[in-house]
């Protein structure tokens, strides 16, 4: 064989046996696509409009449509202070206030919309809008007033930081941790270690501590960057945001030890972390709401560790609430760690294992 088939041949091999070039080669545009593709290739999106205001033509027609239609969910049983309450609380996306006479006399109706929920607030109220200037009665120009609602100004990135910084916890826990775990496995220092008299759980438990010590700091630089270059506004308590950051800080480092105690080396480490982070970062609304994602894809959505991460820091952060609101994400998170706290502990491995 001439020596350039030959050189070649071995680069493809060579390709071809490098697991971590494959993954960033075709899993990673694969699962982009994937995840992307079913969310919002998706004709059904979850609306939940209220409807409030006196009996009209417009009123009618404009619940006929939307009834009609799987966009849609309608709440038209409520006062305009009981959708605009639920509004606040997370439980509607928008709601329509009609006004006192008809719309042929080209009095305004009033969209109102929570600016915390994000970019698929403004999907909401553009769909809203589009109904209700198609069941408008007459061919002249319906003014449509919108109002966004909450007890303070929002801003996107209100919204935004609490899904960066959980994303950040998840991506040092995961990836950072376990590779840098493997790594001191091949290159012998856990077998150095060993032969010591420090017991494997004091071991692990200060390399978590170590991670918590740079988690915190590494989340106060991220709010602070923030608070300097943009319009942000924290309105909870600071210690309970505390105590959501170490706690999502705790699940992420447990996977990162499960994942060390089964990964045969970093490439393959690198590989596994990859794989259950990026799956996480689309689908747990870290960068937009995930609402509209189709109906069989919801209960996966509700079982991965990074939304209940991001469900909590978004309750306390951007809605200011306490406790009560996040309990159950904090059960989660503290179940995870427990989960892959034991899988570390049980498949834990002082040497590499032979490839």
């Amino acid at each position: 064989m001439p020596p350039f088939l030959s050189m070649t041949k071995a680069n493809l091999l060579m390709t071809v046996r490098n697991r971590t070039a494959l993954f960033w080669n075709l899993v990673f545009p694969a699962i982009f696509i994937l995840i992307f593709g079913t969310i919002f290739s998706s004709d059904q999106v979850a609306i939940d409009v209220g409807i409030v205001g006196p009996e009209s033509a417009w009123k009618a027609e404009t619940i006929a449509v939307m009834e009609e239609s799987e966009a849609f969910t309608v709440f038209v049983d409520g006062g305009a202070d009981e959708e605009l309450s639920e509004l606040e609380e997370g439980n509607r996306d928008a709601v329509v206030v009609f006004p006192e006479i008809d719309a042929a006399t080209n009095a305004p109706a009033t969209v109102y919309y929570d600016e915390a929920g994000g970019p698929f607030g403004q999907i909401s109220v553009g769909a809203v809008q589009q109904v209700l200037a198609g069941t408008a009665l007459g061919d002249q120009q319906v003014p449509i007033e919108t109002v966004a609602v909450s007890g303070t100004d929002f801003s996107y990135m209100d919204f935004f930081l609490p899904g960066i910084i959980a994303m950040s916890l998840m991506n040092s826990g995961v990836i950072g941790l376990s590779t840098a775990f493997v790594s001191y496995r091949e290159r012998g220092i856990l077998r150095r270690i060993r032969v010591t008299p420090f017991p494997l759980t004091s071991f692990i438990s200060s390399r978590i501590v170590s991670q918590l010590i740079v988690a915190v700091p590494q989340s106060l630089i991220l709010i602070g960057l923030a608070s300097l270059f943009f319009d942000l506004h924290i309105r909870g308590d600071p210690l309970l945001i505390g105590v959501v950051i170490v706690v999502g800080a705790l699940a992420f480092l447990a996977i990162g030890f499960a994942l060390s105690s089964v990964a045969r080396n970093v490439e393959s480490a690198a590989s596994y972390a990859n794989l259950i982070t990026f799956p996480m970062l689309f689908l747990s609304g870290v960068f937009f709401s995930i609402d509209n994602a189709p109906a069989w894809l919801q209960p996966i959505t509700r079982v991965l560790p990074l939304r209940f991460l991001v469900d909590a820091l978004r309750e306390t952060m951007t809605r200011g609430n306490g406790l009560d609101a996040i309990w159950m994400d904090l059960v989660v998170l503290l179940g995870t760690f427990a989960v892959g706290l034991t899988i570390a502990v049980r498949f834990f491995k002082w040497e590499s294992r032979p490839r």
